[in-house]
């Protein structure tokens, strides 16, 4: 009689799933909370937000609407930013 393991049991693709999905949540997460403490300390704050987000926006749709909504609020202050020095710089 042979004896199984537990160990040696294929994993399901539900349990590979969950795990994927955990992981992404966690690092996505990290990502995010870690650019929001550099907005306040010297560093990629917002690349960190960006990349948080995008990471995030795969598993969850309230994140994807915050990656849109700062997309179009960084799209909106490049154009700023680039008319002002346009302006000073004539």
């Amino acid at each position: 009689m042979r004896k199984v393991s537990v160990f040696n049991r294929a994993t399901s693709s539900h349990t590979k799933g969950a795990i994927t999905q955990a992981g992404i949540t966690v690092v996505g997460a990290a990502l995010t909370l870690l650019g929001l403490v550099f907005l306040l300390l010297p560093g990629p704050g917002l690349l960190l937000i960006i990349l948080g987000l995008a990471l995030l926006s795969t598993q969850y749709a309230w994140a994807k609407l915050a990656l849109r909504r700062s997309q179009r609020k960084l799209t909106q202050s490049a154009a700023w930013l680039d008319g002002m020095t346009r302006r000073l710089f004539r």
